[in-house]
């Protein structure tokens, strides 16, 4: 007793309390990262290119109820599965849904898990979100063949939906196509980000933090599924990576996952590096190009109407 009412005494207690309290407080944060405010549905006003939306519903391959929107395209052609980022929903990438349609083909954007309207109260940063992404080339896979070519399947994600896309890939051979915008290693890197926004040197140093406080919010491992691990065994596919030129980290994280990609004669990979990313902010003019420049990659490797 009398140990804690000495100096070194008072000083272990002051440390304890510091460290309780950081802990307490990156719990906080990840349970936020974790529970992200849903988006709300659009109104339904957005005039003839909304006519051929059909509101749809599929469950993940764990059961999870999801909800998306299904634009119909020219009959016989490919469809693009589009995976948003954490904290979006399919709202965020109602354009780029509606740019693909144009050229003729059948898209599919849904709202993960804890996402918009689909069910469930907790994200795992893309590790879970992997069976929604299954659950949707599944629901694809059930559309009438002279309505939608079900053989070969593009997907497009940002974020954690790019590290879903991948996960998922290794399950579905029918994902060909793959554009990954913002792809971290695995959902260490997204959650560090997110937890430690503009606080580089924490990132850097005190990731770990974060990293062992997720299995007690979100009941799973952070390394239990790394995108890092299973982007080289997608042989055969064609991918495009997109790295954003202003975070270094993530950029460099990038280059070094394309460089374990195997040279294949029959299909291509590309990176490509913008100021900024669908993952990372654009503005209006360069949210056009950028739409163009996926768009081109579809066609050319799903092939034009």
């Amino acid at each position: 007793m009398k140990f804690w009412k000495s100096h070194p005494g008072v000083v272990v207690i002051l440390v304890l309390c510091g460290a309780f309290a950081g802990l307490t407080m990156a719990a906080v944060q990840i349970h936020r990262v974790t529970h992200p405010q849903r988006e709300v549905d659009m109104p339904r006003n957005l005039g003839a290119e909304l006519a051929k939306v059909d509101d749809v519903s599929f469950s993940s391959t764990d059961g999870i109820g999801l909800k998306g929107w299904l634009l119909h395209g020219a009959p016989d052609r490919p469809a693009v599965i589009l995976c948003h980022d954490l904290g979006e929903g399919k709202n965020a990438l109602i354009n780029l849904a509606i740019a693909l349609n144009k050229v003729g083909f059948t898209v599919l954007a849904f709202d993960f898990r804890a996402h918009g309207a689909s069910a469930g109260t907790c994200s795992t940063l893309g590790i879970e979100e992997s069976r929604d992404v299954i659950g949707a080339v599944d629901f694809i896979g059930t559309l009438p063949n002279d309505q939608v070519d079900t053989r070969t399947i593009g997907i497009f994600g940002a974020g954690m939906g790019a590290h879903a896309a991948v996960l998922a890939a290794v399950d579905r051979p029918a994902l060909r196509v793959l554009v990954l915008d913002g792809l971290w290693p695995d959902a260490r890197g997204i959650l560090v980000q997110r937890t430690m926004p503009q606080w580089p040197w924490g990132q850097r140093h005190l990731g770990s933090i974060p990293a062992m406080l997720f299995p007690l919010i979100a009941g799973t491992s952070i390394d239990e599924r790394r995108a890092a691990d299973a982007l080289p065994g997608l042989a055969g596919r064609d991918l495009l990576l997109v790295a954003p030129a202003g975070d270094g980290r993530l950029e460099d994280a990038m280059k070094a996952m394309y460089a374990t990609l195997p040279e294949q004669r029959d299909s291509e990979r590309n990176l490509i590096t913008l100021p900024a990313t669908r993952a990372s902010g654009l503005d209006a003019a360069e949210l056009n190009r950028y739409h163009g420049r996926v768009v081109d990659f579809f066609a050319s490797r799903l092939g034009r109407p």
